[in-house]
Parts: structure tokens; C-alpha cells; sequence
């Protein structure tokens, strides 16, 4: 459990820098792409098993590593563009609810075992996510917008399945590092594309902010990966039940920082979605 716990203070550390640096006027492509370059530069710093470039383009994950690559740049995009067009609550639901996908991924795919009591205990985890990150959507925002929601929902939830397919048949421990490192490199070249693309997003116009920003994000979104995917090979929980409690968490803590750190306010709806949270993870670590 130590690495689920990592995992979550990690991914935790990703939503606070996102809040925090928002303050300070951040561009958003110059402040993932340095992310991406601190993740990477991790994971290749402490990967200390021998491996040639040729080994990497010739192994079985290179080519889920570039999707997952691909798919992290795109979904950070995605999200920090639906939190400010289509509101951060709706952004959070549908990035937290795309648990679903992963879940039914391990249940249907890995043919894990289901109960009563854990499909009680994933419906309430679902129910109490969504009650905990509700808040009232205003109705004057163009309803074209409800689209980056669902794509956020989409993405995350697929990308959270290729990371288990992939951890499950390619990616053993002794790889996890290098694994990460390799994902983190191609989602690094596709936000250089995208600053490339844009001259508002020029290199030169780097402030301090976004510098020390984006390495705190970077070492926040390399160890959120990297604990995670040492969470699957090492937990001998089902893993549709660590997708869940791996959300949860995210969501507690992030409930938690919200009301010490930025003094955020919440009704008794999401007071009552974290009461149903909180037992759902008692359902959930009862297995």
C-alpha cells in the first residue's frame, strides 16, 4: 500500500501546483512542457539498469509508451483548457469518473473476480467522487463545451487502460523506471510541437514561475506514474479495486488541501459524497 499512498500524495502534488500556479499567471504549454522534461530526465537519472537505445526502440512497450506519451500531453491540455472554458468542477467529475473505464477494463479483459460486495463498494466509490466534486454548472457557458468534459473522460479513462495492459504483459519492475522515462520523453516532444506551434508559447518568454512550476509538476506526474505502475506489479489487490481507491484518495486529498490551503468552500452535498467515499474505501480495502 505504500506505493498507492505515494501514488496519490504525488498526484495529490499535481492538482496543488496546477492551483497554485494558475495565481501567478502561468502559460499552460511552456508549464507542462518543462514538467515533461524534469519527468523525464527522472526517470532516466534513476534508472540504473543498463539499457541500450536499441533495446528501448526494440522492446514490446515502445509503442504504448508513445500512445500513453501522447495521451498524458494531450488529457494535461485538455484539462486545463475545460477547467477554465467549462468550469473546474465538471472538468474534475468527468476526469475522476473516467475510473469507470479502467475498472471494467480489469474486470471484463483480466476476467477478475467480481462480488456483490465489490460492485458495492466501486458504484458507491463512483457515487461518492461525483458528489464530493459537484458543484452547480453555470447554464450561460456554451453547451458546445460539455464535449471537453467527455473527451477528458474518454482519454483519461483509455490511457489509464493501456497502462494496465501494458504493466500487466510488458513492464515488469526492473522496467518500471525506464518505462516512465520513455513516456515521459514522448510527451515531452509532443508539447515541444505544440510550443512550436504557437509563438505566443515561445521558450523565450519563460518566467521563473513557470520554471520552478513545472519542476515540481514534473517530479509530482513522474513519481504519480511511477508509484502507480509499482502499485499493480506489487499489490496483491485486484486491480480494478486500486483504480478505484487510487481515485479516491486523489479526490480526499485534494478535498483536503482545498479547505486548509485555499480555504475553498463545499456544500453538504460534497460533504456527504465524502462520507460515502470514505466508506466505499472501507468496502473496497475489506478484500
Amino acid at each position: 500500500m505504500k506505493y498507492l499512498l505515494l501514488s496519490v500524495l504525488c498526484s495529490t502534488a499535481i492538482f496543488v501546483t496546477f492551483k497554485v500556479t494558475e495565481r501567478f499567471k502561468t502559460n499552460l504549454v511552456r508549464l507542462i512542457s518543462i514538467n515533461y522534461l524534469v519527468a523525464a530526465a527522472l526517470g532516466f537519472s534513476f534508472n540504473h539498469h543498463q539499457v541500450s537505445f536499441s533495446d528501448v526502440l526494440t522492446s514490446k512497450w515502445i509503442q504504448f509508451a508513445l500512445l500513453i506519451g501522447v495521451l498524458y500531453v494531450l488529457m494535461f491540455f485538455l484539462i486545463g483548457y475545460s477547467t477554465r472554458k467549462a468550469g473546474l468542477a465538471v472538468t474534475t467529475i468527468a476526469n475522476k469518473l473516467s475510473m469507470v473505464i479502467p475498472i471494467l477494463f480489469s474486470l471484463v479483459y483480466f476476467g477478475e473476480k467480481n462480488s456483490v460486495w465489490k460492485t458495492s463498494g466501486l458504484v458507491l466509490a463512483l457515487i461518492g467522487v461525483f458528489f464530493t466534486c459537484y458543484k452547480p454548472i453555470d447554464k450561460s457557458k456554451n453547451i458546445k463545451l460539455i464535449l471537453l468534459p467527455i473527451a477528458i473522460f474518454i482519454g483519461s479513462g483509455c490511457a489509464d487502460s493501456i497502462v494496465k495492459y501494458t504493466q500487466s504483459y510488458h513492464v515488469p519492475n526492473h522496467m518500471a523506471l525506464l518505462f516512465s522515462a520513455v513516456v515521459f520523453f514522448f510527451a515531452l516532444i509532443a508539447g515541444i510541437i505544440a510550443m512550436l506551434t504557437n509563438s505566443n508559447n515561445s521558450i523565450k518568454n519563460t518566467t521563473g514561475s513557470e520554471i520552478v512550476g513545472g519542476i515540481i509538476l514534473g517530479g509530482a506526474n513522474f513519481g504519480s506514474l511511477y508509484f502507480f505502475i509499482m502499485t499493480l506489479n506489487n499489490s496483491k489487490i485486484d486491480s480494478s479495486i486500486i483504480f478505484g481507491l487510487n481515485n479516491l484518495c486523489i479526490v480526499l486529498f485534494a478535498l483536503l488541501f482545498g479547505l486548509i490551503l485555499f480555504h475553498e468552500k463545499f456544500s453538504k452535498l460534497n460533504f456527504t459524497g465524502l462520507l460515502i467515499a470514505i466508506s466505499s474505501i472501507l468496502i473496497l480495502l475489506s478484500f
